[in-house]
């Protein structure tokens, strides 16, 4: 169930969780009909190292190895799955938008090279800029790039750009710089004047801007009123009552001689797929007892073995620990065998 990968991304290994079940869901998500199983985390201390999804890999999962909103995807599921003693209901698994059918590029090759990556929605490479912001991937917040100089050059694993000091902030991204809100607030609840020039409501969402002026102040991207209909995307910008269609890669003018530049009108499902009404923070509960009532005599042997050894999926994966972050809805998203 555990696999060592050789030379992918410039590293001399990785490890991976191949299990069928998360084979499969991982093949399918990422829509790469070659990948021999989910990549565990190599970065951090005993806390993250192969007891994690590797956070590059699933940006805002659940068991991705560092905080997030933390989406109870269809990837932990099939962990689950595959322990043996749970039956998933992959209806119930919360919708993860990172590298979602992005390829096998995604996970086999380097996130930028010589500054220029093939995922622009998912990495970026200019510095930040506090009175510029970027959508973030998902589109629900603006940000900033985390790119920045460091002291001394980045291993040749992590090297992205011309200047090999220049990187990500995150070491659990492989130091790829990303769009990083660093605020728990987006386009749906932010105040008006943090983004300004932004049309703050429930069904907000990011595009990117061109050009874009409001009041003579230039902006970056920007957040705009979205309303949905059986494939056609309209818009609304701020102080700017009129819907536009917004046909995918056309841009769009937003009306008024505050205004100029023009927005670059996205996927429709990038915008318009809701979420589900499910609560994407762990609620700690107790470990639930294994199916087999004879095996749960030896709790303190299991507890060991799912915690310490990396001789099984369960144990490198940290499955135990794992017991208390099962969300309230796991109950519904899984049943035990």
């Amino acid at each position: 169930m555990i696999s060592e990968l050789q030379y992918v991304r410039g590293k001399s290994k990785v490890t991976v969780i191949s299990s069928p079940k998360v084979k499969e869901m991982v093949r399918s998500y990422y829509n790469c009909p070659r990948l021999e199983g989910m990549e565990l985390e190599d970065e951090g201390g005993k806390a993250s190292v192969m007891s994690h999804w590797k956070k590059r890999s699933a940006v805002d999962e659940l068991m991705s190895s560092d905080e997030g909103i933390g989406y109870y995807s269809v990837l932990t599921l099939a962990a689950f799955e595959d322990m043996g003693v749970y039956k998933a209901n992959y209806d119930m698994a919360e919708i993860l938008w990172w590298g979602n059918n992005s390829g096998c590029g995604l996970l086999e090759k380097k996130c930028l090279t010589e500054g220029i990556t093939d995922y622009p929605e998912l990495f970026c490479n200019k510095f930040p800029d506090d009175t510029y912001k970027l959508c973030t991937y998902d589109r629900l917040s603006l940000g900033s790039c985390n790119v920045k100089r460091y002291n001394q050059p980045l291993p040749a694993e992590y090297q992205y750009f011309a200047n090999p000091k220049l990187g990500g902030a995150l070491k659990f991204m492989d130091k790829c710089p990303f769009v990083d809100s660093k605020f728990r607030i987006g386009c749906t609840n932010a105040h008006p004047d943090f983004f300004y020039g932004s049309f703050i409501g429930p069904k907000s969402r990011c595009v990117k801007g061109q050009g874009l002026q409001l009041y003579d102040k230039q902006l970056g991207d920007v957040c705009v009123n979205t309303q949905c209909n059986d494939g056609t995307l309209s818009v609304q910008f701020l102080l700017d009552d009129t819907w536009h269609v917004c046909k995918e890669g056309e841009t769009v003018a937003p009306a008024g001689e505050h205004w100029s530049g023009s927005i670059l009108c996205p996927k429709y499902d990038d915008v318009c797929t809701d979420f589900p009404n499910i609560s994407s923070y762990p609620i700690p509960v107790v470990d639930p007892p294994l199916a087999d009532d004879s095996s749960s005599s030896e709790g303190s042997e299991e507890e060991s073995k799912y915690s310490g050894s990396s001789s099984s999926a369960s144990a490198v994966f940290g499955f135990a620990p794992l017991g208390v972050l099962v969300l309230s809805t796991a109950a519904m998203a899984m049943s035990f065998l």
